[in-house]
């Protein structure tokens, strides 16, 4: 069964009111900074510039989905291959970013249950 993984915190994170009237997103308010635990907690990472990447690419999509913040799509949860497919990006990436973002110190990402 393939997880579904959502933005932890999405709405206090990158929700802002002009988002909140949108249907479809095509930008998203990304916040700056990086003094916070887990930003320290990645770059310590020897990847950590390809999570970084795949981090925001992750942002991106999901703030163009149905349900924001949610990697899921009509057709069920995104996998790293979707993502890739989906930003030109090595699947790689995505496959190590949800390794290292679900991961309790770090906490970007979570799996919803019944997802």
């Amino acid at each position: 069964m393939t997880p579904t993984y959502q933005i932890k915190d999405w709405n206090e994170h990158f929700e802002v009111a002009q988002g909140r009237v949108c249907e479809q997103m095509k930008w998203v308010a990304f916040p700056n900074k990086q003094d916070g635990k887990g930003f320290r907690r990645i770059i310590k990472h020897p990847r950590h510039v390809e999570i970084f990447a795949a981090w925001v690419l992750i942002v991106q999509v999901a703030s163009r989905q149905k349900v924001r913040g949610v990697l899921m799509d009509n057709d069920g949860p995104l996998t790293a291959e979707d993502l890739a497919d989906s930003t030109g990006f090595p699947v790689d990436i995505f496959e190590l970013a949800f390794v290292e973002l679900v991961k309790r110190k770090i906490g970007w990402l979570e799996i919803v249950e019944g997802g």
